[in-house]
């Protein structure tokens, strides 16, 4: 009998070891994602085995929230790009996880990820791949965003949430976990949004609202007698000089028209960047305005992240209020970088034009200057090799230009196609003479022309 039940015992374990290794072998192949599903990396080991796979997000969530999954889930951590995140499970049966510290990668603000002291992901399941919860940023100050998702037949995951009328401050602090300044500025106003996907790798459309944004505490009023540095001057004048005439309004057009309406920052534009910077390979646009560009070359750097960006708009917004507008734009006029190691209006005027007043700046050149901006070492080395300007980007500047009457607008434009600065103009003489025509074909190509053109054509000069 002891045989029997041995043998019998024996049976029962083999079957059930078999049942149990079939359960679980269709328990992991169900966690497999299919193609283009939502989907993160799953790896195990069982008796020195490992195991791992790309595992549905969509079945991941249904688990971890049915009620059966709270014992197992409690006080479990998984480690992810983001950070540490602890899980548990709350009394009305929602799925919570923390990550402290935590950082986002967010590449439309930057390859640097943001980093933030606190995260904390609340999640409740409405069934049929429903959920709803809530993301908290922060420790003290916190911002907390509020949102729905569902996933679709194909595992993919449509989010919509908004943050409700939340105090700047709060979200500077959340945001700006190492910003220099994050003690001493006083921000007041509030933030809104609406954030929504159909994929969770979006695009990610924003609706941003901000009221009352001001700030203070930064010091910005410093600026007003800022000396400008060697590079930047002509002579041994420190001071930032005053410039008037084409130049400030070419520039102005170039690199910010509504510059005169925005409180230092321009959200329309903000927003249409953070839709630009999501398309796959796009170069990453800024959006910054000129004051944003002047706090950029004074305290914030070129570093690519979401604190510099946030620096820098802190200061824009402060410098509105403590230098206003003609001081901001000289100031811009004094310190931007124009190629060659070129730094201020007043030494690229000397340098590209030849001229020593920059205040006396024609139209065309002024136009030509403003448009090597943001990228003028870029745009006089291509410019350089085939010896003559981009006429398109120059004649986008003329038409922006304000004010300026429709006469010399046309006037300028028709000076444009006979323009070049003095550094093109010797590349162009000296470069060989093409073969010389017929008469006949001179005379075709004369009479092909516009009569107006031909008669107006004016002789090369410097600076029209």
């Amino acid at each position: 009998k002891l045989r029997r039940f041995l043998v019998f015992a024996a049976a029962l374990v083999t079957v059930l070891a078999g049942v149990g290794a079939a359960l679980a072998t269709v328990a992991w192949n169900s966690l497999a994602a299919r193609g283009g599903e939502w989907s993160m990396p799953l790896r195990f080991t069982l008796a020195g085995r490992v195991f791992e796979q790309q595992a549905s997000m969509a079945v991941l969530l249904r688990a971890a929230t049915h009620p059966l999954a709270a014992r197992v889930i409690d006080g479990r951590r998984i480690i992810t790009t983001q950070g540490r995140w602890q899980l548990g499970t709350r009394a009305d049966r929602s799925l919570a996880a923390r990550c402290e510290p935590c950082r986002f990668a967010l590449p439309a603000l930057g390859p640097q990820p943001l980093a933030v002291e606190r995260a904390e992901l609340v999640l409740h399941s409405d069934g049929a791949d429903r959920y709803r919860g809530t993301l908290q940023l922060g420790k003290q100050d916190t911002i907390t965003l509020q949102g729905r998702a569902e996933f679709d037949r194909r595992g993919q995951l449509a989010i919509d949430a908004r943050l409700p009328p939340t105090p700047l401050a709060h979200a500077v602090r959340v945001l700006g976990n190492d910003l220099p300044e994050r003690d001493t500025v006083q921000v007041k106003g509030t933030l809104a949004f609406t954030l929504s996907a159909n994929s969770q790798h979006g695009p990610w459309r924003i609706k941003p609202v901000v009221q009352g944004f001001e700030v203070a505490g930064l010091g910005s009023e410093r600026f007003a007698d800022m000396q400008r540095p060697a590079a930047c001057r002509v002579d041994a004048q420190a001071s930032v000089p005053t410039i008037n005439g084409w130049l400030p309004r070419a520039v102005i057009a170039a690199e910010d028209a509504r510059f005169f309406e925005h409180p230092g920052y321009d959200l329309a534009a903000l927003t249409d960047a953070l839709q630009h910077n999501q398309t796959p390979g796009a170069a990453i646009a800024g959006a910054s305005t000129l004051t944003q560009q002047v706090a950029k070359l004074i305290v914030a750097g070129d570093e690519r992240s979401a604190s510099r960006k946030l620096r820098e708009l802190l200061y824009a917004v402060e410098m509105e209020r403590t230098l206003g507008k003609a001081r901001i734009l000289q100031l811009y006029l004094a310190l931007a970088p124009w190629g060659d190691g070129v730094c201020g209006a007043e030494r690229a005027v000397r340098v590209h034009l030849g001229q020593r007043d920059a205040s006396a700046v024609g139209p065309v050149a002024a136009a030509w200057l403003a448009s090597l901006l943001p990228a003028p070492d870029a745009h006089l080395k291509s410019e350089h090799a085939i010896a003559e300007i981009d006429h398109a980007r120059v004649s986008r500047v003329i038409d922006a230009m304000r004010p300026m009457s429709p006469e010399r607008r046309e006037k300028a434009q028709l000076q444009l196609l006979f323009w070049n600065p003095p550094a093109l103009a010797r590349l162009r003489e000296a470069a060989p003479a093409p073969p010389a025509e017929s008469p006949t074909e001179a005379a075709q190509d004369v009479s092909a022309a516009p009569a107006a053109v031909v008669a107006a054509t004016p002789p090369v000069a410097p600076s029209p």
